[in-house]
């Protein structure tokens, strides 16, 4: 069952029961209302039964949703969007024109559920769902600049390539409320740290550029897709800042002298935790820190021939 909580005015975070890191990759779902509602994030398939449930929670009917917002492809965070395109026969999705265009091609996701496999093992599908691909007629294209009108309150489409291609971020006009998706990674209430974004395939050095943009926007809430929003906007936008270029340097540097992954990874994770034994408690036994974060900075600077 979905935790669900009002967290800024007629924004309910739809969050999957659990533990902080223990839940991922399940995501954090946002339902925006105004005259026209929408969903920001889809979330893995397996949590779309859920988010219809908390959605009629809320005394919103799933029925009359407007929009689906998926932040990016990643399976986590579009991967439940098929499914509820196809009960939600009015609502449409919300993406760029190639991100649109990769969410409808079947070949595609397969190459996308291939890599969750990778990462999350042979039964990932079993555990997560299957992620259906989108109708192309079902699409609405947006690019950087553009708006998304819901009555009130506009949601306005920023561009935040980086932790993926194409990936885009949304600011409420009515809260001046950021829905980040994974530019800044994600935010642990719990254990008061926001986790890496890097992951095999992304850019590092594209995505902290991608979050001084959004920090240049200066936003009064921060709604991150994995973990929990936050009213301290400024203080964690710098924090994750701050300790991405950390990560982004001390990787490179480790790695340029052959030092091992899990080296690597506890350098990091002394950095992420800052001296908390909960958070590098927490961070040490999460299974996935090499094979996501490190990983992912390896990849990246070996394509570009910095290691």
């Amino acid at each position: 069952m979905a935790l669900v909580k009002e967290v800024a005015d007629r924004i309910y975070e739809i969050k999957p029961e659990g533990k902080g890191l223990d839940c991922f990759p399940l995501c954090t779902v946002y339902l925006v209302l105004d005259d026209k509602s929408a969903l920001i994030e889809a979330g893995c398939p397996v949590q779309a039964s859920e988010i219809w449930e908390a959605v009629e929670k809320v005394g919103c009917d799933a029925k009359e949703l407007s929009y689906i917002i998926p932040t990016h492809v990643h399976g986590d965070h579009a991967g439940g969007a098929g499914i509820l395109a196809q009960w939600l026969p009015q609502a449409r999705v919300v993406a760029h024109p190639k991100a649109a265009k990769f969410l409808a091609d079947p070949s595609m996701i397969a190459r996308l559920m291939q890599g969750f496999k990778l990462i999350f093992g042979d039964d990932s599908e079993d555990r997560f769902g299957t992620m259906p691909p989108i109708p192309q007629e079902k699409f609405v294209l947006v690019d950087d600049g553009k708006s998304i009108s819901l009555g009130a309150r506009e949601l306005k489409v920023i561009d935040t390539s980086g932790h993926a291609p194409y990936h885009l971020s949304f600011l409420d006009t009515r809260t001046r409320g950021l829905f980040c998706g994974d530019a800044f990674g994600g935010y642990f209430s719990e254990i008061e740290v926001i986790y890496p974004s890097s992951t095999p395939g992304s850019d590092p050095i594209l995505t902290l550029k991608s979050m001084e943009k959004l920090q240049e926007l200066n936003p009064e809430f921060v709604f991150f897709s994995h973990g929990s929003s936050t009213r301290e906007a400024a203080k964690i936008i710098q924090l994750g800042v701050d300790q991405a270029r950390q990560c982004q340097d001390i990787t490179l540097a480790a790695l340029k002298v052959g030092e091992d992954l899990n080296e690597v990874g506890r350098r990091l994770i002394e950095v992420l935790a800052r001296g908390s034994a909960l958070a590098r408690s927490e961070l040490l036994e999460w299974p996935y820190f090499i094979l996501v974060t490190v990983e992912g900075y390896r990849q990246y600077f070996k394509k570009n021939n910095m290691i």
